[in-house]
């Protein structure tokens, strides 16, 4: 029995310098602050999160947005290989607060081309993210049967991947990529999730232009 394997998917990781000053200034403005509760998460809250609406498009966060789309940049052409004409943009955005006992069910991101996390306040006792392999995905972009994974046989095949993040860390991979996390123990899990796409999409002769969702 000869095994291969083929087509990796990248994880993007890099850290941003200026986090200190983000956290103090989402803290802030979130005290007292009525947000949207997870339907499958009682403990799990998301502001920003209606079409239309953008979190990382506020002028205070022009700078972290600008430098985000900087990276993705770099990542979908030197990384992933593939031309833009122009640059890679959010075109939507949302925060995420998830207290002791919230999680995330495993999903992935529609109408985007990259998708990403960036994480405001990570300390230990908040859930590690993970990526789950699609057909093991009760949720998935490819039509698929899903099958249990038989633990006593786990392997690169059928686990989990698990990635722990670093306070002021982006996280940015394929949106096609199912991913979430469970068993958070501690309160204030602050993140700001967003999805990327080509401000030009051009190939051949047929193009179209990409306008954020705010």
């Amino acid at each position: 029995m000869k095994i291969f394997d083929i087509f990796p998917n990248p994880i993007f990781r890099e850290t941003y310098s200026g986090n200190a000053d983000i956290k103090s200034s989402i803290v802030e403005m979130m005290e007292g602050t009525d947000m949207e509760k997870n339907g499958m998460s009682d403990n799990l809250f998301h502001y920003d999160n209606m079409r239309g609406q953008s979190f990382l498009h506020r002028e205070e966060f022009n700078t972290l947005r600008e430098w985000m789309e900087e990276q993705c940049s770099m990542f979908v052409s030197e990384v992933m290989g593939y031309q833009l004409p122009e640059k890679m943009i959010v075109t939507d955005s949302w925060l995420n607060i998830c207290n002791a006992g919230g999680q995330q069910y495993p999903h992935y991101h529609t109408n985007s081309y990259i998708s990403g996390t960036y994480y405001v306040n990570h300390e230990e006792g908040h859930a590690p993210l993970f990526f789950r392999h699609k057909d093991g995905a009760t949720h998935s972009p490819t039509p698929s049967i899903s099958l249990e994974a038989d633990r006593n046989k786990f392997g690169k095949y059928n686990c989990d991947v698990i990635i722990h993040p670093e306070e002021g860390e982006l996280l940015m991979w394929q949106s096609h990529l199912t991913h979430g996390y469970g068993g958070n123990q501690k309160d204030n899990r602050i993140s700001i999730s967003m999805n990327f796409m080509p401000s030009l999409v051009a190939n051949d002769k047929y193009s179209y232009r990409v306008f954020p969702s705010k």
